[in-house]
């Protein structure tokens, strides 16, 4: 079972390796440049730990794994990319990019994707509305695949970037309710 809340990687006390989502660029993040990125201060991921049951292996001795991650980052836009973008400046706007999201295969159908993205926007939204935070547009999500793009799609709020239909967008304002 999952623990309540989301974490930053920290790869002393998380195996990395037993992750598998069932889709490798996103195992491959996780396993191999998650941390790295990190310590370069490039970005920011979180994941879900979980203890395996007794009759699951024992990988990693004592190590707990994961049942889901997110990767946060900064990252500007131009104007034209953006769906509405008549009232911004001619300069290139901050947005916070969640980079990655992944579910172990152990809990998928069991609706970790959707609190996980719900997690994550939260997240995104503290980032951008605190005062000692730094400010976002909105979030930009690259989407990996047609898999990835129906899942996000289902639910409804996100808006395809203009340049980019597989690059969605949602304004920060909109997060405030969620």
């Amino acid at each position: 079972m999952p623990t309540p809340e989301f974490l930053p990687l920290d790869t002393r006390a998380v195996n990395v390796k037993s992750f598998d989502c069932g889709k490798d660029a996103i195992n491959t993040y996780l396993r191999r440049y998650a941390a790295k990125n990190m310590a370069l201060n490039l970005n920011r991921t979180f994941v879900l730990p979980y203890i395996p049951e007794a009759h699951a292996p024992k990988e990693g001795s004592g190590k707990s794994h994961v049942a889901a991650y997110y990767t946060l980052a900064h990252q500007t836009l131009v104007r034209e990319e953006l769906p509405d973008p008549s009232r911004l400046p001619r300069y290139p706007v901050p947005v916070i990019l969640l980079a990655q999201l992944g579910i172990d295969r152990r809990f998928h159908r069991q609706g970790l994707g959707a609190k996980t993205l719900v997690y994550a926007l939260r997240h995104a939204y503290q980032i951008a509305s605190n005062p000692k935070g730094i400010p976002a547009l909105g979030v930009v999500l690259d989407v990996l695949d047609q898999d990835a793009l129906a899942f996000y799609q289902s639910f409804d709020f996100f808006l395809p970037l203009t340049d980019n239909p597989m690059k969605l967008f949602l304004p920060i304002a909109s997060l405030e309710s969620l």
